[in-house]
């Protein structure tokens, strides 16, 4: 029942001779109080849900930030699976043309330093074997801690779309100011 139908029910309990006008001013102040203290409530729970939304987001970009690799040039990039194996198969195929040419360029019946050249390539195919590895369990571990975050997101969402659709239930006559 609406406050409008409220009121109009006491007015009609007045006119008939029910309620004096000392008792319908009295009852028409509780209704309309209980109103405002019920709109309150409505309007406090989402101002919360808000909060919380906002500070869920602001977490979220200082977690984000841990799981961010930084460029050579300082640009800042979320890891990705896919760019972590494409690495470590360029880091393996360039170790490889490394040792073949190297290995051309030597002979190993020397004693120069140039025998140790293919030993870069091997060097160069476990360093990029090893940053593609840390790379792509980087890229899952946000993957996971942003699905997470989605989730709760959706969670505090369908809380707000409740309360909105129990605050047009309860009143469908009063504006829905909280909801976005």
């Amino acid at each position: 029942m609406t406050i409008a139908d409220e009121l109009k029910k006491l007015d009609e309990l007045r006119r008939s001779g029910t309620l004096s006008s000392e008792e319908f001013e009295l009852a028409k102040r509780r209704v309309l109080e209980a109103s405002q203290d019920h709109h309150l409530a409505e309007c406090l729970e989402g101002i919360m849900l808000q909060n919380e939304t906002a500070q869920l987001d602001r977490e979220w970009e200082l977690e984000r930030e841990r799981y961010m690799l930084t460029g050579e040039h300082g640009r800042r990039q979320i890891p990705s699976q896919a760019w972590s194996v494409f690495g470590g198969i360029l880091f393996v195929v360039f170790g490889i043309f490394w040792i073949a040419s190297a290995s051309s360029m030597t002979t190993f019946d020397d004693r120069s330093t140039f025998h140790l050249l293919p030993w870069f390539g091997f060097l160069i195919i476990v360093v990029g074997v090893g940053m593609s590895i840390f790379m792509f369990v980087r890229a899952g571990q946000y993957e996971k801690a942003e699905a997470k975050y989605r989730r709760r997101r959706r969670e505090i969402f369908s809380k707000q779309r409740r309360s909105s659709l129990n605050r047009s239930t309860v009143n469908p006559s009063e504006p829905d100011e909280i909801q976005r």
